[in-house]
């Protein structure tokens, strides 16, 4: 049995995974100010309302791209059984079957991608991460990543309109069914919403233009379904991509010794 976690500037996702199914994945807010106790009581809490002892984990690994919290729960990992602690960083990265430029620059959630799609697929991809930053990494079928690509996410666009416009609390992300703005709110949801669904088709066709039009394109994150009916040539869709990655590292890390 696995844990692993994945902390992101939004969400820090938490999965069990045994046999190599996903038995469990959990959700908590991002919170830069809390301390390893509050994130502990959070991991031991779930862990106890799934019927799972700390023992039962027999590996776990952790990915962060917020380094404030690594410390904490790189700490709270280690106190919580005597189970190996992986963590991925560039200590680890030459160990990996892929080929990674800039490693001092690149995120940890998109290297953990491209572990699971070129372990899974061994094909071409443009892989777009539907997140905090609504990313494009591209990845040929030897395992080298080409080139990453990076704009602000769906709800990071929503909410900076939203928190600059007086009028509005907060701005749901969803489509209106007109594409005429005729309130505040239904004209930010389409100038964010109309507006990214060329942003990424068009990024998807200037990618494609340089490297290969039989490039496959592979989206994950939960935030593409609100536009999932108007995205040209998506080919796969891996919902858990990022966990998938993590599981994977310690069977790439054994093969590679």
């Amino acid at each position: 049995m696995k844990l692993v976690i994945d902390i992101g500037n939004t969400n820090i996702v938490a999965g069990i995974q045994s046999a190599g199914k996903w038995k469990h994945i959990w959700r908590f807010t991002t919170n830069k100010k809390a301390t390893e106790l509050n994130y502990s009581i959070k991991i031991h809490n779930v862990l106890w309302e799934a019927g799972i002892h700390p023992d039962d984990i027999k590996i776990k690994i952790l990915s962060s791209v917020v380094p404030e919290l690594k410390p904490q729960f790189t700490g709270l990992l280690k106190k919580l059984n005597s189970a190996p602690l992986i963590i991925l960083d560039q200590s680890i990265f030459e160990k990996l079957n892929i080929t990674i430029p800039s490693p001092d620059e690149i995120g940890t959630d998109l290297v953990a991608n491209v572990l699971a799609a070129f372990d899974t697929y061994k094909e071409d991809l443009i892989i777009i991460d539907f997140g905090t930053a609504l990313t494009f990494t591209v990845v040929n079928k030897d395992g080298q990543i080409l080139g990453v690509n990076i704009a602000p996410g769906l709800k990071t666009a929503m909410n900076a309109l939203g928190d600059k416009t007086s009028q509005l609390d907060s701005v749901p992300l969803e489509r209106p069914e007109s594409a005429l703005g005729t309130t505040t709110q239904t004209a930010i949801q389409n100038g964010v919403l109309l507006g990214y669904i060329g942003l990424i088709n068009h990024m998807i066709n200037a990618i494609k233009k340089e490297v290969g039009a039989h490039y496959k394109v592979l989206i994950t994150g939960g935030l593409w379904r609100v536009l999932k009916d108007d995205l040209t040539a998506i080919d796969y869709v891996e919902p858990n991509l990022t966990l998938d990655g993590l599981a994977k590292i310690p069977f790439i890390i054994k093969a590679n010794e």
